[in-house]
């Protein structure tokens, strides 16, 4: 009967340390100031920039652009990004896209909550609410670069 007692015990202790720790883990910081913006129908090679800044523990601010010189084509991106893990980021907010042969050449706007997630070995978080305005299978691929 001490035995299971002592069992208990160790079982007991070993499972407050492990809820404690995970309590206090932290998301990882995200580096503040100024990371590549990019929507594939615009370009990768050209991209824009975003500046992202601090607003409390895990919990950011990102603003900025992508706009294509020759057309009127743009991505905006305007809102506060919350640090879930280091591939894992939810964007609140409106992200905004124009590129003239796609939704009729009509700006699409996308407002509410939206999540950016970096698989393997890429250098940047993806938007994965993909679908344009226009539906049709028509995807933008809007990506927030690490650097």
């Amino acid at each position: 009967m001490k035995k299971i007692s002592a069992w208990l015990l160790v079982v007991f202790i070993l499972t407050a340390t492990h809820s404690t720790y995970a309590q206090k883990k932290v998301a990882p910081a995200l580096r503040e100031g100024a990371h590549n913006f990019t929507l594939q129908w615009i370009s990768w090679d050209k991209p824009g920039k975003v500046q992202i800044r601090k607003k409390k523990k895990s919990t950011y601010t990102i603003k900025g652009e992508q706009r294509d010189a020759a057309s009127k084509s743009f991505v905006t991106i305007d809102g506060t990004l919350k640090v879930t893990s280091a591939s894992e980021l939810i964007f609140t907010g409106t992200i905004k896209s124009l590129y003239e042969s796609i939704n009729a050449g009509n700006v699409c706007e996308r407002t509410g909550t939206y999540h950016f997630l970096a698989k393997g070995a890429r250098k940047y978080w993806r938007l994965q609410e993909m679908e344009n305005c226009e539906g049709n299978n028509v995807v933008d691929y809007i990506d927030i670069y690490f650097n």
